[in-house]
């Protein structure tokens, strides 16, 4: 399931252009914090797509649903960067919204907030912006 949602990030942000036209592309793509060595600016961009936090209810006699909510994060030592990173990892799981419903399975895969924070990592400040998705993925339940 959340395969779906990495692999679309890989094929849809893979770059943004700044002031200055210059441009920044993503070093790494992954489903957790790195366990890397990440203390050179040339490590950055990073994205990563969190595990999903989730809670399973009835839908009907034979189906369940699971309500769930997601988290990705951008790492960059650009303000900038962060800023049109977000917008395009926004855009693209809201442009491809339908694409997780059917390959996927997540139904109502909604922006429900994001955040800033900075702070500091050896001798550059590091910019992560993340986005928070809410989503449902039904199923039925298999019979024994």
């Amino acid at each position: 399931m959340f395969e779906n949602v990495l692999d679309r990030l890989k094929d849809n942000v893979k770059t943004v252009t700044i002031t200055g036209d210059k441009t920044i592309t993503i070093q790494t793509y992954t489903g957790s914090f790195p366990d890397k060595n990440i203390d050179e600016k040339g490590d950055y961009p990073i994205l990563i797509v969190n595990s999903p936090d989730i809670s399973w209810e009835k839908h009907t006699l034979r189906k369940k649903w699971c309500n769930g909510n997601f988290t990705i994060d951008i790492l960059t030592t650009q303000s900038e960067a962060a800023d049109k990173f977000i917008d395009a990892i926004i855009e693209s799981i809201e442009t491809y919204r339908d694409d997780l419903k059917h390959t996927g399975k997540m139904d109502f895969v909604n922006l429900e907030s994001t955040s800033l924070d900075q702070y500091f990592r050896g001798g550059f400040k590091v910019h992560q912006k993340s986005a928070n998705f809410l989503f449902k993925y039904i199923f039925t339940e298999t019979r024994v």
